[in-house]
């Protein structure tokens, strides 16, 4: 059962709060500064709806920010909390300083929580044939971690295999990008993914020339001052993998967007003899 409460939060009891609170998002120093600054300088108003949340295990679900603010000004101020709130409900909340797929990761103490988030929404954006994102074609929060609670070895594998080609590869590309395509490269052919990514990541024994060609490009991006858009290095890579599963050759990789449609990511190997375009 709720218990709803308005108290005067000493910063003892502030701190006595947070010393019981196990798991939660990482602390952001900049919002405690400012709450701080403003609980200093007679800012803060107390009644505005909003309340700390406490869990039946007391995890502070929100509001922790505040909490360390009141340590930190060491100042009491009167806030509303909410005692007893359901643990399950801590990947929907998003308010104050908002709570990101990587802080509902790391309250659920999932470990690479600041990796493999990113690499579920990026793969479902590849899934989709989606290659311009916008806020509100996303995945939740509660979305990514369901889908990852649907194989989590399968992700922790995912990040374990793309933090090695993150590093093989300068970090050039994001392990979200890396991490997104090689699970569903995978989905099409496990061996033939790995190969890929590693060829393309490593340089090791490349065994088709536009591999080659996308490496060389992504590296002169990481160089110029005018980068590559997310959308086009995701054409460039599928455009790549085509090619790849294929045995198909290309002298030039590059894509016009005014006569080629967005491509789609080959299911189908092709043992065939390379062609040359």
């Amino acid at each position: 059962m709720l218990e709803f409460k308005k108290e005067l939060i000493t910063p003892s009891r502030a701190k006595e709060l947070l010393e019981a609170n196990i798991n939660n998002r990482r602390v952001k120093i900049d919002v405690v500064n400012r709450y701080a600054n403003d609980i200093l300088a007679g800012r803060w108003k107390e009644d505005t709806g909003e309340v700390i949340k406490i869990s039946k295990s007391g995890i502070i679900l929100d509001g922790q920010h505040r909490l360390y603010a009141i340590a930190k000004a060491n100042t009491a101020i009167y806030l509303h909390i909410v005692y007893g709130v359901n643990d399950s409900v801590s990947d929907v909340l998003d308010t104050g300083s908002v709570r990101n797929a990587s802080d509902v990761f790391k309250l659920n103490g999932i470990v690479n929580d600041g990796a493999i988030p990113g690499m579920i929404q990026f793969y479902n954006k590849i899934k989709k044939e989606r290659f311009v994102t916008h806020r509100d074609t996303n995945l939740s929060n509660a979305e990514i971690l369901s889908k990852y609670y649907e194989n989590d070895a399968l992700w922790q594998e995912v990040f374990r295999v793309s933090q090695r080609w993150y590093n093989a590869f300068a970090k050039i590309l994001s392990k979200s990008i890396i991490g997104g395509f090689y699970c569903r490269f995978r989905e099409i052919n496990p061996e033939l993914a790995e190969q890929f990514m590693n060829e393309l990541c490593t340089g090791i024994n490349t065994s088709n020339d536009t591999i080659r060609l996308l490496k060389d490009k992504l590296i002169k991006d990481k160089i110029s001052n005018k980068k590559l858009s997310t959308t086009l290095k995701m054409i460039f890579i599928i455009k790549t993998w085509n090619c790849f599963i294929q045995g198909i050759e290309l002298k030039r990789l590059s894509f016009d967007y005014e006569n080629e449609s967005y491509p789609k990511i080959s299911v189908k190997k092709i043992t065939e003899q390379k062609v040359l375009l």
